[in-house]
């Protein structure tokens, strides 16, 4: 994967940015809001887990539109 001509996509820079904003927070949850309630954490570990899902899927969905983006560009000779 060619890094320079795949973030010079807004798109894909977008759903970049937005992935790792989700994962960021998910760590963060996890390591700062920790709960002693148990109904609480189980929020916090379900909340945490759904943001890593995001993460998950719009790192794929960006990865996967910045190779869309490579099998368009012309080849050189």
């Amino acid at each position: 994967m060619c890094l320079p001509y795949h973030l010079s996509d807004r798109k894909t820079r977008f759903l970049m940015v937005i992935g790792n904003l989700s994962l960021v927070a998910a760590i963060l949850m996890l390591k700062f809001f920790r709960l002693s309630t148990g109904a609480a954490q189980e929020w916090t570990d379900g909340l945490s887990g759904l943001l890593f899902g995001i993460s998950i899927g719009i790192n794929l969905m960006a990865i996967r539109s910045g190779r869309r983006l490579q099998s368009d560009q012309p080849k050189e000779i």
